[in-house]
């Protein structure tokens, strides 16, 4: 079974306080995907609109919502406190282009979030692909990150204050401190329960929590002050590529039904979609003269490709 693509990012920016929609995030993801320790300072990463819609099953979307989208997270900033003190407040992508004609999005990382998912120590967070993109809430997917920091511990029962994570979920908005999920009810309906729901169904996680809760003096309910979580982690086997990938491979990059057969026995759907749109990027811009043996290629196929 072909391992999960995963992403790595440091801690710091796990924990980090920000705001940020499932779209907007799907994005940041199918980036990340792509980044690597060796990438120049200035590389740009590719996002094939049509791709992502595949990925994420978001076939509805128009482009204009990802234009919407990139342009929300170019204004996006994050705070974290760094290993030395200091406070962080930055930006996660520098610039979003959009390549006329071809469907593809060409994203610059930040200077400053960069090394968060390059320069990797002791401490990172290492979150599935496929997992995080099949998550419909935004909240899901900021809880999924947090439990995946402890789900290869030996103790992964953790507890986090109940206004440092509503703050880090973008809950509380730090500016003004204003509260949209002020009582413990509702925040445990629309973000907890829907989180347990999404994540318990379909990642390689599950998870219960429980509140905490604080002392009042005189009568009256006591106030929840804390969230314990406990995870409950095994490794979750990539579902069969839908038969389309196959018809993909064949109609469209010209492989032959026992080339496109070998390459998704060999590859997880994440890998095979990256790869796809990278060849495509090339053949838009006429750096590709033989799409089929190009691609055969690309996946380490040295039979000959389907002719045209």
């Amino acid at each position: 079974m072909p391992k999960p693509v995963e992403i790595w990012q440091d801690n710091a920016l796990t924990v980090a306080r920000y705001e940020m929609t499932e779209t907007e995030k799907n994005i940041l993801y199918m980036v990340v995907a792509s980044v690597h320790k060796d990438d120049a300072p200035t590389k740009k990463y590719q996002v094939s609109v049509k791709e992502m819609a595949e990925v994420t099953g978001s076939k509805g979307l128009m482009l204009e919502a990802y234009k919407q989208a990139t342009r929300k997270l170019l204004g996006r900033v994050f705070e974290t406190t760094l290993p030395d003190g200091d406070l962080l407040q930055a930006t996660f992508i520098s610039s979003a282009r959009y390549k006329k004609g071809t469907g593809i999005i060409e994203i610059g990382l930040s200077d400053e979030v960069r090394p968060f998912y390059i320069h990797l120590h002791s401490k990172f967070t290492k979150v599935q692909l496929a997992a995080a993109i099949s998550l419909n809430s935004a909240y899901a997917k900021r809880i999924y990150e947090l439990l995946c920091m402890f789900k290869n511990m030996k103790d992964k029962t953790f507890r986090r204050n109940l206004t440092e994570l509503k703050t880090m979920l973008g809950i509380i908005d730090p500016k003004t401190g204003q509260d949209s999920y002020v009582k413990w009810t509702h925040f445990e309906k629309k973000v907890l329960d829907v989180s347990s729901r999404e994540i318990n169904g379909h990642t390689d996680i599950k998870f219960t929590y429980k509140p905490i809760y604080g002392d009042r003096p005189g009568r009256g309910r006591k106030p929840v002050i804390e969230v314990e979580f406990e995870v409950f982690y095994q490794a979750k086997t990539e579902s069969v590529p839908a038969s389309s990938l196959h018809e993909r491979l064949v109609k469209q990059f010209r492989l032959r039904a026992d080339q496109a057969e070998a390459i998704l026995a060999a590859h997880s759907v994440e890998t095979i979609n990256r790869q796809l749109y990278d060849i495509q990027t090339k053949a838009a811009d006429g750096k590709v003269k033989n799409l089929g043996s190009y691609t055969a290629k690309v996946f380490g196929l040295e039979t000959k490709a389907k002719s045209d």
